[in-house]
């Protein structure tokens, strides 16, 4: 589906109905969820309030569905909804004094919650799950092997092996791998994926790395008792 154009009920500072079609030519509204993803296309014979756009890219059901924005003095704006709710609330905005935007700006606002309470924040180390509030931290920090290494030359060879044990059993039941199996069940985009595998490989270097130098350490204690 390709955006074609929007059905104009409201004349000025509103969200107008987007209008899509196929490859045949046939028009459709969307119906959308409570994160504006497009539930479903809906057949439709638009009337004389129909007008026409155009936009390149393409609409599929569970993806999120099209903002068209009208405003005062011939101002539009459209895209998909991600791409053009910010623009549309900096128009809002800039304006709100001149035409008296406020009711249409609060709109806008709740509008943009929808559409992003599904979306992540990823960086390097900390991805966050919002939506409703609900927040999971992703953290990969761990001990520093040289930090380790001075403290665990007081320590015991049974010491330093027990430790090692310990802190591969914490790994394995770390926040990392359990926010991972309960994100298994959302849809990620193949960047997100991508991201989380890269962050899932550096920490598992640093544990071996790690471990390596506790082994080390362990090692030169047996060469010095001996």
């Amino acid at each position: 589906m390709k955006l074609v154009g929007y059905i104009n009920n409201q004349k000025e500072n509103a969200f107008q109905r987007p209008v899509y079609a196929d490859k045949k030519g046939k028009m459709y509204t969307h119906t959308t969820d409570e994160r504006h993803n497009v539930i479903a296309f809906v057949e439709t014979q638009p009337n004389q309030n129909f007008c026409t756009l155009y936009l390149s890219k393409k609409f599929s059901t569970n993806q999120k569905g099209a903002l068209v924005f009208v405003g005062k003095d011939g101002y539009i704006h459209y895209n998909d909804a991600p791409s053009a709710i910010d623009e549309i609330i900096h128009y809002l905005n800039d304006h709100s004094v001149l035409f008296n935007t406020n009711g249409i700006l609060d709109e806008a606002m709740l509008l943009k919650n929808r559409i992003f309470s599904d979306h992540f924040i990823v960086d390097e180390f900390v991805m966050k799950m919002q939506p409703k509030n609900e927040e999971i931290i992703l953290s990969f920090d761990f001990p520093s092997p040289k930090k380790e290494s001075v403290s665990t030359q007081e320590i015991t060879t049974h010491e330093d092996q027990k430790q090692s044990s310990a802190v591969a059993k914490d790994e394995n039941k770390s926040e990392f791998n359990e926010a991972l199996r309960q994100l298994k069940s959302a849809e990620m985009n193949f960047e997100l994926k991508l991201k989380l595998r890269s962050a899932e490989r550096r920490s598992k270097l640093k544990m071996f790395n790690y471990q390596f130098k506790l082994n080390q350490n362990s090692r030169s204690k047996k060469a010095v008792d001996s």
